[in-house]
Parts: structure tokens; sequence; C-alpha cells
């Protein structure tokens, strides 16, 4: 339950950040207000409505519509025509996180936070941190890409990391189900729009980099510097970073707070001695000051060896004991699309992978080749999402090169033309000895690929992970159910029949 807070602590808190003045007009000293919204279509009486500017639309247009919904005051930059009580503040952004960890009732200082950040990994590792700390312990919530959960409790968000009013009443919610420790997934986007604001962190991780979101960061410096922002002393105390990339290494060298450095250097701190996976999971060596470490989980990939060790590295800075870490590992699940594997005893392996990105992709190919039995292939299904990171499609289509057979399909085109869009994948493409196939319905692209299969194969479905909703214009109400990973599943029973009695997943070993 969100509190009630008086108009003049509203005030008393905007005016703690520094750029400019806070101009308070209207508002009786016993106006209070529950709950900070920048939706006016969620407005409910009493609330304080924020006007954000947005790159589509412009919150200050809809403060009428606010007011009609029973907003109590509202939130300002630019002079607007009202009734209502108003703060006008030099920029709304910047007071989101601040005004709404207040009017959540501050529930982050009832919390010890994690914050994990990266390219590729941030949703297992925060799933495995998470995992960490119940194991030492404490009931810990996890916000993120697939929603926002603690115990046996979840809840959707459209965004891997929530606008900050959004992020702390989660917050409020995990505190009050008796949550003592929370693990947020900090998207670089999320970074640069203020949405972590207001949270300090006990430890913030970084899993790696690679080139992503330079439709909205620029440059590879600038997506680079906005994730290296979790790192600052006014937001952290310490670090745990994944070097075996240079990022990661110019990160730990740089950053001003205590870094733990993971990886397989051997300079690393907590260091990967050695490690082996297959369809029954993964098992890593691991050495830090304590000695060495055995950890098995039932995630599948080689990629996830860096995530692992980041999850360990983390439970051991925030004071777990190591066979609590090894445990807390090892009873994880993978995350819903985050290498899921279906099919295998006498049928084909499928794995549905959110792999979005050319390394991301490079690695789950690895991982299905691992995962083939003698003479098998890999069938990759691959697609790209339109209106978004237009310069990687290549990139992807170059890392497809190492699959046996590529299925070029749909993944999403919002309002842009297929058709172009896998040209551009193909384009990468050029050259390879793969069998290249052209099937725009996605559901017939991962029906024909799991039918092409032989029981040593696998079949690769990459792009969308956990998404069930595709959408091929730019309403978002045009969006329609599809899920890859049900797809797959209903292909392989009916080309090769349902899984032999007992068996539940894919036994096949690397």
């Amino acid at each position: 339950m969100l509190p009630t807070v008086p108009w003049s602590e509203v005030e008393r808190r905007a005016r703690t950040l520094p750029g400019g003045p806070v101009v308070r007009s209207g508002g009786a000293d016993d106006l209070t207000v529950r709950g900070l919204v920048t939706d006016s279509r969620r407005v409910v009486p009493g609330s304080l409505f924020a006007c954000v500017r947005g790159a589509a639309s412009d919150g200050h247009r809809h403060a009428a519509a606010a007011a009609r919904a029973g907003a109590a005051a509202l939130l300002v930059d630019r002079p607007v025509t009202t009734d209502l009580p108003v703060l006008c503040v030099p920029w709304v952004r910047a007071q989101l996180g601040p005004l709404g960890a207040l009017l959540a009732g501050d529930p982050a200082l009832e919390l010890g936070l994690v914050g994990v950040t990266g390219s590729n990994g941030k949703t297992t590792t925060s799933a495995l941190v998470g995992g960490v700390l119940e194991a030492g312990g404490d009931r810990t919530g996890v916000v993120g890409t697939l929603g926002a959960r603690v115990g046996t409790r979840s809840r959707l968000t459209a965004l891997t990391t929530p606008e900050a009013p959004e992020l702390h009443e989660l917050l409020r919610w995990m505190v009050d189900a008796g949550a003592r420790r929370a693990v947020v997934e900090a998207s670089s986007i999320a970074l640069d729009r203020g949405r972590v604001d207001g949270l300090d962190l006990d430890v913030a991780v970084f899993t790696g980099f690679e080139e992503d979101h330079l439709d909205h960061h620029g440059t590879l410096e600038h997506y680079w510097a906005s994730k290296a922002r979790l790192f600052e002393p006014d937001r952290t105390a310490a670090g745990v970073v994944v070097v075996d990339d240079p990022w990661g290494r110019r990160l730990a060298d740089q950053a001003r707070v205590p870094v733990t450095r993971v990886g397989t250097a051997s300079d690393a701190d907590v260091r990967v001695l050695g490690w082996r996976t297959g369809a029954a999971g993964t098992e890593l060596l691991l050495a830090d000051d304590t000695g060495g470490h055995r950890v098995r989980s039932r995630l599948v990939g080689r990629v996830h060896v860096g995530n692992l060790a980041a999850a360990w590295a983390t439970g051991r800075v925030l004071g777990v004991p190591a066979d609590r870490i090894a445990a807390g590992l090892a009873a994880v699940a993978p995350p819903r699309g985050r290498g899921t594997v279906l099919g295998g005893s006498g049928r084909p392996v499928v794995v549905v992978d959110y792999a979005h990105t050319p390394r991301a992709l490079a690695a789950a190919i690895t991982t299905a080749r691992d995962l083939c039995g003698p003479g098998g292939r890999v069938h990759l299904v691959l697609g790209a999402r339109g209106r978004r990171d237009r310069y990687k499609r290549q990139g992807l289509g170059e890392s497809a090169r190492a699959a046996d057979c590529v299925w070029l399909t749909n993944e999403g085109s919002h309002g842009e033309d297929p058709a172009a869009i896998i040209a551009e994948l193909r384009v990468g493409l050029f050259g390879t000895n793969a069998a290249v196939h052209t099937v725009p319905d996605r559901r017939q692209a991962i029906s024909a690929a799991v039918r092409a299969a032989g029981p040593a194969d696998v079949v690769l479905v990459v792009g969308r992970g956990h998404e069930t909703r595709l959408l091929d214009t730019t309403d978002p109400r045009d969006a329609v159910h599809l899920d890859d990973a049900e797809v797959a599943n209903t292909a392989l029973i009916a080309e090769h029949g349902p899984p032999a009695r007992g068996v539940g997943r894919a036994e096949r070993a690397s």
C-alpha cells in the first residue's frame, strides 16, 4: 500500500536536486498525494501526475486528462493551464527517481540492492544472484525483462528496467512481501533516463559488452559510458565485473569503487579454472581467495560460464557462505527463453534463446553445436527486429554462417518491410556454406526447421526468447500471440511424436 505524502514533503524532496529553481503554485499545507504517475491513463484520485517529455509525446499535453481522472497535483517543467496545484521544476524526468522513491515510502532504504548491467546476460545473472541470496537466507525480489517476482508472487513489467515511479512501487511491493534484498536489471537506456535514480546499491554487476542500442546511444563510447554510470560511488558501494573483454577490463580499471574481477585471466579475483556444459547443465571449477570451488547449474551453454562466475562473486561480496552460494546456483532454473531446451531422447533438440546480438548469436550456435549428436547439424531460425538496431543485422548474418542450415524469417517488423530486413541479414550470410531458406512466416519457419531436423540435430530459435507477442505494424494493438517455444514444441510433437515416458528434456551430452 502506497503512503499518502504531504505536498510540502514533495516540494522539499524536489528541492534536494541541483540544477535550478523549484516553484510551487497552489496546494494547501494539508494537501496530500498518493503515488507518482507518468501515464495519464493510469491516474487515480490523489495521484501526482508527472508531465514527462518523451520522444513521441509530451505529458504536459495530457495534464487536463490527468485532472479529469482525479490527479491531486501536477509536476511540470513548463507552464500549463490548470486549476490543480503545480510543482514546476527544471526537468521533470530528473525528479522521477527521488520523488518516485518518496511517494513509495523510500522502500530502497529497507533493502539490500544489487544492480546488473551488460549487453548480454542481465536476465540470467539477475536470476542467479537472486537464487544465491535466497539460499543465503534473505527473501529476495528480482526486477527485469521477465517481470518482477518475490517469493511465489509475480508481476508483469513493460520494460527491462521500469520507469522510476513503477520501479520504486515494485520495491515497496517486495518489502511488503517480506523481501530483505532485491536484484534490479539496469539497462543502458534506463541509466540514461534516470530510471534507477534513487537507488543506493550494495553491488553493481557488469556481465560484458558489445555493440547494441546504437539507435539510442549514437556511439559505442556513449553506450559504454551509460553502463559505466552504474559503477559511480554515489550509486554503488562495490562492483563485480567480468573482465574477459577489453570493455570489462577498462571498467574495472576506471571504477572508483572496490571491484571484484571475474573471468579466466590470471589476475581475476574469481577465476574460472575450467568448465564443461551439455544438455544436463553446466559445471564450473572456480578459484577465489578461499580456494577452489566446484559449481553446478541447470543452465545450458558456455555463454553462462561468466554469468555463473559473476553470481558467485556477488554472493561472496555480500558475505554469503560458499556452500550456500553453490546451493543457490544449483537450484536456479533456466529463465524462460534463455537457453530453453526442448526435445531430445530420439527427437531433435530445440533450443529457444533470446540471443539478439552478433556475439550472443555466435555463442548460442556454439552451444547448439555442443548439443548435437554424432554427425548432427545446427538449424538456425533467425530474424531481426524492425525499426531497431539496423546496423547489427549484417553482423547477425555473419555469425549465422557457423550454422549448417539457416531459416530466415520475420521477428516482428514493427512497420518496416520484413523482406528488406531479411535481405540485410542475407548480406552477412554472403559466401556461407550453410543452406539458406527464406520463410517469412515465423510459425512456418520454426515448424519447417523442426521437420527438417534429424534425431542428432539441434534447432536453434533466436531473437525473441520469452516474448509471446509479435508486432508487424506501428500500433501495439495489432500484436498477435506467438511463443517460439510453444510453436517449436507443437512441431516436435506433430513431426516426431511426444517425448518418451519419464523424459522431460534432452539428455544428450556434449
